[in-house]
C-alpha cells in the first residue's frame, strides 16, 4: 500500500477546475517530483493534498486512512509537513529559534535532540543557530525552512518550487540534503520548475498539462522519453 495517494483530484477556486482528474502518490523513502508548465496545476496539486483546496471530486489516503476532508492542521497533526515556496522563514529570528517554532504541535521533551539532528543533516545551519535567518543566503534560509517542518518529525515532507531563486550551484547542494532526508524515511512530494535536475533525484515523476496526469514514470523514464525531454526539458 502506497503511503501517501491522491486520486482522482479536481477541483478548483471558484467555478473553474484547475486540477481535472490528477492523481499522485509517494511512499516512505521516495521523492516524487511534479512538474510541467506554468498554470498546469502543480502547486495546486500540492495545496489540494495538503487540505488548502476542497476538491469536488477525488479522495486522499495516508496509511490507508482516508483524510479528505481534514483541515490543513489536522493534516499536519497527522504527519505532513508543508515548505512554501516563498515567507517560509521567521527573518528576525535566529535560526534556532526558527527550529523550535517548528516543534510547536510536540509535547515531548526531545526537541532539542531534534534540533541537534536537523543540525547533523545541515551542518551549515549548526554553526549559524545564533544568526537571524533573515542575514543568511537563500539556499541556507532554504534549509531553515526545511529544518523547521523537520521538527514536526513528519512522515510527509511537501516542498514547493525549494530551488525557486538559487544558483545552480546552491540547488545541487539542497537537492543533496533532500536525499539526505529521504534515507531518514519521510517521504518527499516536491514541485519544482527544474525540471531535469528534479527528475534526477526522483523515484517518480508527474508531468501535469491542465490539470492532469500527461507522463507518469520513474526519473529515469521520464528523462528519457523524448516527448517529454522535446516539450517540457529543452530537448
Amino acid at each position: 500500500m502506497i503511503y501517501l495517494t491522491a486520486e482522482n483530484m479536481t477541483g478548483g477556486y471558484g467555478a473553474t477546475d484547475i486540477l481535472n482528474g490528477c492523481s499522485i502518490s509517494v511512499d516512505r523513502g521516495e521523492i516524487a517530483v511534479i512538474v510541467g508548465p506554468n498554470g498546469a496545476g502543480k502547486s495546486t496539486a500540492m495545496k489540494a493534498m495538503l487540505g488548502m483546496l476542497k476538491l469536488r471530486k477525488g479522495q486522499i489516503t495516508l496509511d490507508n486512512r482516508d483524510i479528505t476532508a481534514l483541515s490543513p492542521q489536522a493534516r499536519v497533526s497527522v504527519g505532513i509537513a508543508f515548505v512554501p515556496q516563498t515567507n517560509n522563514v521567521f527573518t528576525g529570528m535566529t535560526v534556532e529559534e526558527n527550529l523550535e517554532m517548528g516543534a510547536y504541535l510536540r509535547h515531548d521533551h526531545n526537541i532539542h535532540q531534534t534540533i541537534e539532528e536537523i543540525y547533523q543533516l545541515f551542518p551549515i545551519l549548526g554553526k549559524k543557530r545564533r544568526q537571524n535567518a533573515g542575514e543568511l543566503s537563500g539556499g541556507q534560509r532554504q534549509q531553515v525552512a526545511v529544518g523547521r517542518a523537520m521538527m514536526t518529525q513528519p512522515s510527509v515532507l511537501m516542498l514547493d518550487e525549494p530551488t525557486a531563486g538559487v544558483s545552480p550551484i546552491v540547488m545541487d547542494e539542497l537537492f543533496d540534503r533532500i536525499l539526505e532526508v529521504k534515507q531518514t524515511g519521510v517521504a518527499i512530494l516536491m514541485v519544482e520548475q527544474n525540471a531535469a535536475q528534479a527528475l534526477n533525484i526522483a523515484d517518480k515523476g508527474y508531468v501535469l498539462v491542465n490539470g492532469t496526469n500527461k507522463h507518469t514514470g520513474n526519473g529515469e523514464e521520464l528523462l528519457a522519453n523524448p516527448v517529454v525531454r522535446r516539450t517540457f526539458l529543452g530537448g
